[in-house]
């Protein structure tokens, strides 16, 4: 019995084989070519993450604005503790110390700060768009940020917007800790500081998040002016929240800044102790890139809002209407969600003349996240 059963599976066995013989050249090829694919696709996306940086190139470290006059040297020197007779003497050797400082020190033009000495201005703009205008940090600027992001998300917001252009920059540790907790996962290292006498301390996202989804996008405006708390803040949300910096590169001095007001009317920045941010790499020394760049020629601080009875929304609104190219214009989408470049047979000079002060980079930002919006979440991600 045991016999004529091993026969009957050989036999079958062999005819099973003779009627799938023709077909195994067809489906060695069928397998073939399912591997080249495979291997085709790993091939491009190793290129793919080799080839894009997943941040703009850094840049080169700041330079000192324009030569020292000696009784600024002198009193440069003076805080340093150094000979300020010596230093008046010879400008020059203070520059080359600023210069060699490696962004810890630097002197600077005041920043001219637009709209009136408030400490934030919060409005949902058209769009609509959650906007936070920020000049001084802290706990009472979290806990209102969140009231604010509260009520405006039931409107579902094309993105928020959070303006650092205008942010102090001698602000403690404690208050950018706070700001930047409110994108970041709770309980993660922010930032770790140390003094000169190695004094280490660690701040971490100690406060509940704001919780913007995936689908509305963070736009961090910054500027040249951008330096200490401010810069540090927009550094840790460019590397851990995923948002998008536009404007102009940052003064390079992230971190406690400590600035003294010279005789002729410009400020002496210095560091206090040291910045590392997660994975070891240094806060401060070069200039923070933006991930979109705006010409400073045509995008300049001054034009934005001037407080009094205007409200942020006064200077995104194009009156007369901007001849401009816009992010959504470059993406093939339906022309009828576009917004229309009205055109005007008024000179450059007498638009100016007619239009009131606004915010262009803020209206950048809103043409932005106007194009995103349009994007799918794939391509998004």
């Amino acid at each position: 019995m045991r016999i004529l059963r091993i026969l009957f599976l050989l036999l079958l066995g062999i005819g099973i084989g003779v009627g799938v013989a023709p077909f195994l050249p067809g489906m060695k090829a069928h397998l073939d070519g399912i591997l080249v694919k495979i291997q085709s696709r790993k091939e491009r996306k190793i290129s793919a993450e080799e080839s894009a940086p997943s941040r703009p190139a850094t840049l080169p470290a700041p330079k000192p604005v324009s030569p020292l006059k000696p009784t600024e040297a002198a009193e440069i020197a003076r805080l340093l503790g150094s000979d300020p007779a010596a230093a008046e003497s010879n400008p020059a050797s203070v520059t080359r110390s600023l210069d060699q400082s490696a962004g810890r020190m630097a002197v600077a033009d005041p920043a001219k700060l637009a709209s009136p000495d408030r400490p934030w201005v919060a409005e949902l703009l058209p769009g609509p768009i959650a906007y936070w205008r920020v000049r001084t940090m802290g706990a009472t600027l979290a806990e209102a940020m969140g009231r604010d992001w509260a009520a405006w998300r039931q409107k579902n917001p094309l993105g928020a917007v959070l303006d650092l252009r205008e942010c102090l920059p001698a602000q403690s540790l404690e208050a950018a800790s706070e700001l930047a907790a409110l994108f970041v996962t709770p309980g993660e290292i922010l930032f770790t500081w140390r003094d000169g006498a190695g004094k280490e301390k660690v701040f971490r996202s100690d406060r509940q998040p704001l919780g913007l989804n995936p689908a509305t996008p963070l736009v961090v405006l910054v500027g040249s002016n951008l330096r200490g708390a401010g810069e540090l803040v927009a550094t840790i949300l460019q590397e851990r929240a995923g948002a998008i910096l536009l404007g102009q590169a940052t003064a390079g001095q992230s971190g406690w800044v400590g600035e003294s007001r010279l005789s002729s009317g410009r400020s002496f920045f210095r560091t206090k102790g040291e910045i590392t941010l997660p994975g070891g790499r240094m806060g401060s020394g070069r200039p923070l890139p933006p991930d979109v760049i705006l010409n400073s020629a045509a995008y300049t601080d001054s034009e934005i809002w001037m407080g009094g009875e205007m409200t942020i929304a006064s200077t995104v609104t194009e009156v007369p209407p901007i001849k401009r190219p816009r992010e959504a214009t470059l993406m093939n989408e339906d022309e009828a969600d576009v917004d229309e470049i009205i055109s005007s047979s008024l000179s450059q000079k007498e638009l100016e003349k007619k239009r009131p002060p606004q915010d262009r980079g803020l209206q950048r930002a809103g043409d932005l996240l106007k194009a995103l919006r349009k994007m799918p979440p794939s391509r998004q991600a």
